[in-house]
């Protein structure tokens, strides 16, 4: 379980790294929260920021899964996945944090982002949509490489969820 926990702890770390150089040009200003979110700022979720930034609010719940080669999800089963990602909507509800961003990297398998968040076709395509029922509600979740996602600018496809202090 150390060494599962150890891949799950750099999983983040890298990640964090990631998505803090694609959304603020800066390696530093995004972390993963050292204490598995049992820590609470005002934000939920892995990774968030650790440093002032000048968004009025970071609309984004970012969780990450690492391991759990027995739930890699396939055509026909991704309940897992569907486990997760209601618990992230129902967290982020709860913190204004309307963009869920589940990053998972199943064993040996690539990286996959899967968001309630339409990214325009034109930019890139879906490798699949899965419908998750939330509270009676449809809802349609987007899977993306995670590696093809970091290849686009950041704020041609989220800017428009961004506001400005």
């Amino acid at each position: 379980m150390v060494l599962g926990k150890a891949k799950g702890n750099k999983m983040e770390r890298d990640t964090a790294k990631s998505l803090s150089i694609w959304m603020f040009d800066d390696e530093h200003t995004l972390k993963r929260e050292p204490t598995s979110g049992a820590f609470k700022y005002n934000y939920c979720g892995d990774i968030f920021p650790m440093k002032q930034i000048n968004w009025l609010n970071f609309p984004f719940l970012i969780e990450t899964k690492t391991g759990y080669e027995q739930h890699t999800p396939t055509l026909w089963q991704y309940n897992k996945v569907i486990e997760w990602f209601i618990k992230a909507t129902n967290e982020g509800k709860q913190h204004n944090q309307h963009i869920i961003l589940l990053i998972c990297q199943f064993k040996n398998k690539p990286t996959l982002l899967f968001t309630n968040y339409q990214i325009p076709i034109e930019r890139v395509l879906p490798v699949s949509i899965i419908p998750i029922q939330i509270n009676g509600d449809i809802n349609w979740t987007n899977v993306y490489l995670f590696k093809e996602l970091l290849k686009l600018n950041f704020y041609d496809i989220f800017g428009n969820e961004i506001t400005y202090r």
